[in-house]
């Protein structure tokens, strides 16, 4: 991960401003086009994407395109947010991939993410966009043009090498899944679309404020609406910076970042300063708290300019809340032999009704080391009716993977090795590496021994 700048309030400048945006890792070898998605694939789109139809709210086209740009990735590549989460921030889907680029957890984590219970950056609009920008620059080098690059995006690039291990060279070409074959297309649509739509005059600004900063006091000190700055930084889960190390971005509308950049490092961080002609009607709307929460916490008479007033916890509901803690669905891990038909049979649903649980087609092809999510049958959940004659997958919140020997490989970790450069070269997905290896986060140790199982798919 890259590592935070340490800023302190003496060396805070005007250029710090822009810096998240210019701080790029591109190449300048990279290509500035979308060469290798013919146009002709659009036409296969089963998805109708219009210039008219553009969902993102104003701005964001242009901070998106200045951050791809910043990390060597053409501009058009935003279209991709059209498909993935239609520019809602705050999209999530039952399998755990969240934010406007669909990261899954591990995958976030290994591109330099934080996400934990204070942030969860694949919300961020910058941070997100920069850690996905380097994923497709890493896929463009691997596979060699755009069209398998989204492809591995999609699917993954442990099952886009053994598409390409079976044969084929181009889209179209290789086997793989029935999502697959559908989402480049619609990628291809997107873009087509997103070329026609018309430049922003609106602009959005990003700056740099210090750790346990207190969003809501930000928002008041500036004068802008607390709603509209939580919900251009939903990755800030308790509507303030982590503690500790720092600094952090926060997205502002342009017209408030000159104000908002000196204020975020001169003013107190978590208690709200009383100026002349506030009232405690007047604070508390301006926090996004109750009067009554406000009054509770401080003593009277406290409402005197010059006085600092304490402010409550944020009730405000966290954007992550619930994306895999539905307790009626499990992870189930694709076996040898299984089909849809089958997995859905064992829980009392068609293999339609499981295709739609995890956003494929009911026709996709599913491989061994697959991951599914799948609703408990009524007799799991405690209920006394249904599913008693059926079959059961689980005897926990997953099903174990059963293996045999002859197809595990043991991998001895060696000095530049990292989780992403061993998925490639196995043709498996990192979260394959990390559920049969115990290992919690992405750090590996010198002569470090993994299992791994080529022969499983993403």
């Amino acid at each position: 991960m890259e590592s935070r700048p340490s800023v302190t309030e003496a060396k805070v400048t005007d250029a710090m401003m822009v810096l998240p945006i210019l701080q790029g890792g591109g190449s300048s070898g990279i290509e500035s086009s979308l060469s290798g998605v013919p146009a002709s694939l659009s036409l296969k789109s089963d998805v109708r994407y219009r210039p008219e139809d553009f969902p993102a709210a104003r701005g964001l086209k242009n901070l998106l395109e200045m951050i791809l740009l910043s990390e060597g990735v053409p501009r058009e590549m935003a279209a991709l947010v059209w498909v993935e989460s239609s520019f809602n921030a705050a999209c999530h889907s039952r399998t755990g991939a969240a934010g406007p680029w669909q990261l899954m957890p591990t995958t976030a984590r290994e591109l330099g993410l934080e996400v934990n219970d204070e942030v969860d950056e694949r919300y961020s609009w910058v941070e997100s966009t920069r850690a996905a920008a380097r994923y497709l620059r890493n896929l463009h080098k691997t596979f060699g043009d755009w069209s398998l690059a989204v492809a591995a995006y999609n699917c993954g690039p442990g099952r886009m090498m053994r598409g390409l291990k079976n044969g084929g060279c181009g889209f179209g070409e290789i086997d793989l899944p029935g999502e697959t074959d559908a989402f480049v297309p619609r990628f291809a649509a997107a873009a087509e679309a997103y070329a026609g739509i018309e430049d922003e005059s609106c602009e959005l600004a990003v700056i740099w404020v210090p750790a346990n900063l207190d969003l809501r006091l930000l928002a008041a000190e500036i004068g802008m609406n607390v709603d509209t700055l939580m919900n251009l930084n939903m990755a800030y889960l308790k509507e303030r910076t982590p503690r500790g190390s720092g600094p952090w971005t926060v997205v502002v509308p342009e017209e408030y970042a000159e104000r908002a950049f000196p204020a975020a490092w001169k003013m107190d961080p978590q208690r709200y300063a009383v100026r002349e002609g506030d009232t405690w009607e007047t604070v508390a709307a301006s926090l996004g708290v109750s009067k009554k929460s406000l009054m509770d916490m401080n003593p009277a008479g406290s409402m005197e300019p010059g006085n600092y007033l304490e402010i409550p916890e944020s009730r405000r509901r966290p954007v992550n809340r619930g994306v895999a803690g539905n307790p009626r669905f499990f992870r189930y891990t694709v076996r040898m032999g299984d089909t849809l038909g089958g997995i859905g049979a064992s829980v009392g649903v068609s293999s339609r009704e499981v295709a739609a649980w995890n956003g494929i087609s009911p026709d996709a092809v599913i491989y061994p080391g697959d991951v599914l999510m799948l609703r408990r049958p009524e007799s799991a959940e405690g209920s006394d009716t249904g599913g008693a004659d059926k079959p059961t997958l689980f005897s926990g919140p997953e099903t174990d993977i059963v293996l045999s020997d002859a197809e595990r490989v043991v991998h001895t970790v060696i000095k530049g090795d990292t989780l992403w450069d061993i998925a490639l070269k196995y043709g498996v997905s990192i979260e394959q590496i990390m559920y049969l290896n115990s290992l919690e986060d992405s750090h590996l140790s010198l002569g470090e021994v993994l299992v791994i199982f080529p022969g499983l798919g993403e």
